[in-house]
Parts: structure tokens; sequence; C-alpha cells
């Protein structure tokens, strides 16, 4: 039978976290985002300068130009003359009103006269027209004729054929002294023609401003002569307003000037908001291809550690353990060549730092078996001991049945669901049911070993496609970026291209605004 162990379980067996973290894996992290790129804001101190120096000259054109108008207010013609002039002014535009009447009615009388003259040109034109064709000038004459071959007919001496001839140029004839009657009454029409257009003339004679003009004439003289004798202030008046107008455009160039400044200033406010903006959403888009490459490293630190479970034998730990129990309770048990690199100072059993559940034995805890028998006693307790002879041979005899174990084989035999050995007599069934345990992992180990390497491999490949998953996503969003800053490099050059083609315009107009 084995002896009991003498040595400390507790410093020989070192109870330590279970080796299950892959956080520490040698996977090279991504780097994180660069810092943001320093984006220089346009000084609006140095605009206010340049603003403060335009204003203040803006107030001094502003008061030149008020003092300006202070001496037009004063220059003033005397009031006779004003209201000598506005009479004359006066009469002179109701004589100008008078002459546009006149103008007026004579162009609306030739407007009848000629209107008239083409109507009776036009009748004229058709009663010559008419009499070019016949030899006859009048109705008398047709009448004549046809008396002429009446007479004719009726003698009766007549060849038929001569007295049809007749016939048919009697009716002819009276044909053509119906038309001769319409000429008739053209030619009254035209007559009466002729009297309107005399009437009209002798009215448009009526309609005479020799008496306006004459008059318009005269008080354009006197209006001369108030002139001159005035010229002295409209020279004065008209060389101040002269300087007001000059002033008014120094001040418009100024106001020119304010706005160029404000309106650059706002425009690279604009620019440096815009690329502030981009700024931003380049350094999310940074963030977020950043997480994705924490997570893809992530997942690769699992598929590497995952990948050491495969060449890791199920149930080495427990085995382990139990070779290590095994060794501790029987010191000739020699370890199996799996489990040989770990000794007992080696095993699995180190000290847990971890916030698992410990079991401790207090130092003087004694467990009892039965009634009255002590079957386990602290070692602090036997040193603190013999302090009097109280029962001394209760104490000798009970002392060879002692016996002590640490908390951690306690609780490793509590995991392992094997009976606690309450005295030496206990330990070759606890090495029973130790070796009965080994033989169980062993015999399941290849089955279990198996097993667990295909759930490992089915948890590797959804990694894997994970992987890919971000990865193409990482792909895309990197596109995504390098588009963006083709598209921003573009639109700088095509501004920096429009800013060049403004200053090359504005040049030649500034040099002819020199020349002039």
């Amino acid at each position: 039978m084995s002896a009991a162990p003498s040595k400390s379980f507790h410093n020989d067996f070192d109870f330590g976290e279970d080796e299950d973290d892959y956080s520490k894996t040698s996977t090279n992290r991504p780097q994180p985002p660069k810092n943001r790129r320093f984006i220089k804001q346009p000084d609006n101190k140095a605009r206010d300068a340049k603003l403060k120096v335009l204003n203040d000259k803006m107030a001094v054109l502003d008061k030149e130009i008020n003092d300006i108008k202070k001496k037009i207010e004063v220059t003033i013609t005397p009031k006779d003359i004003l209201e000598k002039r506005k009479v004359l002014t006066t009469e002179l535009n109701e004589l100008i009103r008078k002459q546009q009447d006149i103008k007026n009615k004579r162009n609306s009388i030739n407007d009848q006269i000629k209107s008239i003259d083409t109507s009776m040109k036009k009748k004229i034109n058709e009663i010559s027209s008419q009499i070019s064709k016949n030899n006859f000038k009048n109705v008398d004459e047709i009448d004549n004729q046809i008396k002429k071959l009446d007479d004719l007919i009726g003698t009766g001496s007549l060849k038929i054929v001569d007295e049809r001839r007749y016939i048919k140029e009697i009716s002819s004839l009276r044909k053509l002294r119906k038309d001769f009657g319409s000429i008739e009454s053209q030619q009254k029409s035209i007559d009466g023609d002729k009297e309107k257009i005399s009437e009209l003339k002798k009215k448009l004679s009526e309609f005479s401003n020799k008496e306006i003009q004459s008059r318009f004439e005269e008080i354009q003289k006197e209006l001369d002569t108030l002139n001159n004798s005035n010229k002295s202030i409209q020279t004065k008046r008209d060389s101040l307003f002269n300087s007001r107008r000059a002033l008014y455009k120094d001040r418009d160039d100024l106001y020119s000037q304010i706005k160029k400044i404000r309106a650059d200033f706002d425009q690279e406010f604009k620019k440096f908001k815009e690329q502030m903006e981009i700024e931003k959403k380049r350094r999310i888009e940074e963030e977020r291809v950043y997480r994705l490459e924490l997570k893809k490293a992530d997942l690769l630190d699992e598929i590497e550690f995952l990948s050491g479970d495969l060449q890791k034998q199920a149930f080495a730990k427990e085995i382990d353990e139990v070779e290590s129990l095994l060794v501790f309770f029987d010191p000739s048990y020699t370890k199996s060549s799996s489990s040989s690199s770990s000794s007992i100072n080696n095993s699995s059993f180190k000290t847990r730092t971890s916030t698992g559940r410990v079991i401790e034995a207090p130092a003087d805890v004694v467990i009892l078996k039965k009634e009255a028998e002590t079957f386990f006693k602290g070692g602090k307790s036997t040193k603190k001991g013999k302090k009097s002879n109280h029962n001394s041979s209760s104490s000798s005899s009970s002392s060879a049945k002692n016996f002590t174990m640490e908390p951690a084989i306690i609780s490793r035999l509590s995991e392992l669901s094997i009976s606690l050995p309450v005295s030496q007599d206990d330990v070759p069934s606890t090495i029973e049911s130790l070796n009965s345990k080994l033989e169980e992992y062993k015999a399941k180990q290849v089955d279990e070993t198996k097993k667990n390497n295909d759930l490992t491999n089915s948890k590797i490949e959804k990694l894997q496609s994970k992987v890919k998953e971000i990865e193409t996503e990482i792909a895309t969003e990197q596109a995504k970026d390098e588009e963006k800053k083709k598209s921003v490099e573009s639109e700088t050059a095509k501004e920096e291209e429009s800013t060049e083609s403004e200053s090359e315009s504005a040049a030649p107009v500034a040099a002819a605004a020199d020349e002039e």
C-alpha cells in the first residue's frame, strides 16, 4: 500500500487559468487610423483688417460727399429768375403741345387727301381703259350710231347679210351704252373727289403754326438770356455735380473691393467647410475600415487558435490531471508518454487567478469520520499544539490515523466525481477509481478527438467565410474612397483652372481701366 503523501500538494500543483484565451496570439493587429489631416480655417482677422481699411476710406468719402451736397444746396439760382424761367418753360411746353396738335391735324388732312387722290386716280384709269377699247367717247355718240343703223334697216334696201350684221352691231352698241352709264357715274364720283381735295387743301391752309413758331423762338431767346445771366452759378453747380459723381465712382470702387473681399472669404470658408466634411467622411470611412480590419484580425486569431486545437487530443487535460493525482497518491506511478512532459510541478494544476469557484480548506479544519475520529487536520494546528497534556492518551492513539489533504486535491477529486479518502486505508480505493477514470478517458479519446476536430473544422470554415466577406467589404470601401479622392482632385483642378482663367480675363480689363 502506498504511503500517505507527505508533501504540500498546493505548492507542487499550481492551479492556473485555462489556456483558452486567443486574444494574445501573434496575428498582426491593424494600425489605427492616422491623425486627422489639418485643414486651415480662413483667417477672419485678416479679412476684418482689410475691411477696416476700406471702411475707413468709405467714411472719408461719405463725409466729402455730404460736404458737396451741402454746397450744392446753397449754390442755387435767385428766386425771381427761377420763377420767370418756370413761367417761360411752362409757356414753352404749351407751345410745343400746340405745335404737336397742329402737326397731328395736318398729318390727318394730308392722309385724307392722299387717300382720296389714290381712289380718284384709280377711277380715272378704269374710265380711260374702257374708252380706249371703243371709238365712242360718250353715250350720245352711241345713241346716234344706233339711230343711224335703225334708219338703214328701216329702208328695207339692205341685203339680209348686212341687215343681220347691223342688228348684231346694234345689240353690241346697246350693251356698250350700259357700260358707258357706269362710266358717267364714276366720272361724277371723280368730280366729287376733286371738290373734296380742294376743300381739304383750304382747311389745311388754316392750320398754320407761324405765330406759334414765332412765339416759341421769342421764349427760347428769353430763356437763353436768363441762362447766360446765371451761367456762373450753373458752372459752379456743374463742377460740384462732377465732383460728386467722381466721389460716387470712388465709393462704388470701394464697395466692389469690400464685396470681393467678403465673397472671397465666403468662398474660402465654404471650401473649408467642404474640406472638413470630406475629412469627416474620410475619418468615418477609415474608422469603418479599421473596425473591419480589427474584426478580421479577431477572426484570424480565432482561426489560428482553433487550428491549434486541432493538434490537441481530447481529454488531454483530464488525463493529465488524473495521472498527476495518481502520482500524488502513488509516487511509484509513472505517467504515460502522452503526458510525461507534464510533471507534478508542471501539470495543469496551476494557481488559479481567474474568478472561478475555488474550494479552500482553512488550516485548522478537521475532517471527521464517524463520531469522534479526526481524519483531517491542518499542518499549522500541529505546530500550535502541545500547550497541555490533557487527554494525551486519546491524542496519541488518533495521531496514527490522521490523514492530511490539500484543498486543491479535494477540489479536483470532487470535479472528477471520486470519493474523498478519509484515511490512509481509503487511498487504494481512490487510486483504483482514478485508474478507472483514466481508462474511461483513454477509451473515448479517439472518437472525441475526431468529433472535436470536425466541429473545429466547421467553425474554421464559417470563420474563413466571414473573413472573405469582410475582405470584400474592405475592398469595396477602399474602392469607394479611391473614387472619391479622384473626384475631389478633379473638382479641385477645375476650380484652379477657373480661377486662373478669371485672373487672365480680369488683367486686360484692369489694364484698360488704367489707360482710361
